[in-house]
């Protein structure tokens, strides 16, 4: 179990974030028959306007991020299962993308369709307890790449990492995962990383998180 360093308040109330799973599953339950199904495979850039009608994108199984177009920074990742296109985040197609980060079952359904579906069912108090979840996480990404010390921006995220699918966690260099996700400079993450490596606070294997030990609550390069 990894020893998180205490930092600033409002980090401790970003971890309380739940995602509403039994929320999700019945609104997919609901979709899943009128979803057009099929199967990805990973790193597939997924469209998410058909016949000029913009979709639903509801992940059965697997991993996908959420992209921004000019300079490829993750947004939100998301495991199955989970609903993209709920809100107007995915109306901007021209400003972000999604893409797999393993082999993923998706299935699409025009957001008109899936509206009526809701509506018809009642679901709409659990679209609404989706939607906070979703705003609390870009607010979550939002605060912690720039309100944090870029040391504290590399803690969150190699926890993030550390709770990543084993598929995701054991093909993506610690390195990498954090830079798609920050705008940190890769010659003080790797420095950082390094650093922690040598104290005995995480595991790394070719670059690939193993273990988190115990993180300490700052960290100074020059030592």
């Amino acid at each position: 179990m990894e020893t998180i360093p205490r930092i600033q308040h409002d980090t401790d109330l970003l971890r309380t974030i739940t995602k509403p799973l039994h929320d999700i599953e019945k609104i997919i339950h609901f979709l899943a028959p009128k979803c057009n199904k099929m199967l990805m495979e990973k790193r597939r850039n997924i469209g998410i306007v058909k016949e000029n009608q913009h979709q639903c994108l509801v992940l059965f199984r697997g991993t996908m991020s959420l992209y921004r177009n000019n300079d490829g920074l993750v947004i939100n990742s998301e495991t199955g299962p989970f609903i993209f296109g709920m809100n107007s985040q995915l109306r901007f197609s021209r400003h972000i993308y999604l893409r797999t980060q393993e082999a993923s079952t998706i299935g699409l359904i025009s957001i008109n369709h899936a509206h009526n579906i809701i509506a018809e069912q009642q679901l709409w108090e659990n679209v609404t307890r989706l939607l906070e979840y979703s705003s609390a996480k870009v607010y979550a990404h939002c605060f912690k790449v720039s309100k944090l010390s870029c040391y504290e921006i590399i803690v969150h995220q190699l926890i993030e990492l550390n709770n990543e699918p084993v598929a995701i966690k054991n093909k993506t260099t610690a390195a990498n995962y954090i830079l798609s996700r920050t705008f940190l400079s890769r010659s003080g993450v790797m420095r950082t990383l390094a650093k922690l490596k040598q104290l005995g606070a995480i595991e790394l294997y070719r670059g690939v998180l193993v273990t988190i030990k115990q993180l300490p609550p700052s960290l100074k390069l020059s030592e």
